[in-house]
């Protein structure tokens, strides 16, 4: 019996996809190094410095000043990160596409989107980076606008699946 039996194929690319295309990322790959590798690093290390100053006693420290001149101003530090993190960097997702749905994921929950439910796309910049702001007719589980960092091939990609008429006119 083991004789009539082909080896499994090692390429799958060449498989049926049962009349839909393979999802393709419409998002930067360092969307993740931003979502979840900066706030992670950064909130530990300013919440260790933050435990530290508060919890160390002045008398081990041999300041010729109070240590709440260090204390508040790496306290408020610590706040205008954690604002920072919550506002800008936490609404970032990842986003995957084919010809009928958008694949949106926050690296924890993915969630699927009709096409039909896109109301439009802009595009703006932050702080030097391109960020695609991705507008849904009702808001969804995270709201009505979803924010993601493009990747290099998502103008091509959109233009390429007849979804051009969603991108923002170019000036």
């Amino acid at each position: 019996m083991m004789e009539h039996e082909q080896p499994v194929a090692t390429d799958t690319s060449s498989l049926p996809t049962n009349g839909h295309a393979r999802p393709a990322t419409l998002s930067s790959n360092m969307t993740l190094f931003w979502r979840v590798f900066v706030p992670v690093f950064g909130t530990v290390f300013f919440t260790g410095l933050l435990l530290g100053l508060w919890l160390t006693d002045e008398e081990e420290l041999y300041l010729s000043y109070s240590i709440l001149w260090i204390r508040l101003p790496v306290a408020l530090v610590w706040l205008a990160w954690v604002f920072l993190v919550w506002r800008k960097l936490w609404p970032l997702r990842r986003v995957d596409a084919d010809d009928a749905y958008l694949f949106v994921t926050n690296y924890w929950t993915t969630l699927r989107y009709a096409w039909v439910d896109v109301e439009r796309l802009e595009e703006r910049r932050h702080w030097g980076r391109l960020v695609v702001h991705l507008y849904l007719k009702a808001p969804g589980r995270w709201g009505q606008v979803i924010h993601f960092l493009p990747g290099s091939h998502y103008r091509a990609w959109m233009e390429e699946h007849h979804k051009a008429h969603l991108l923002p006119v170019a000036n």
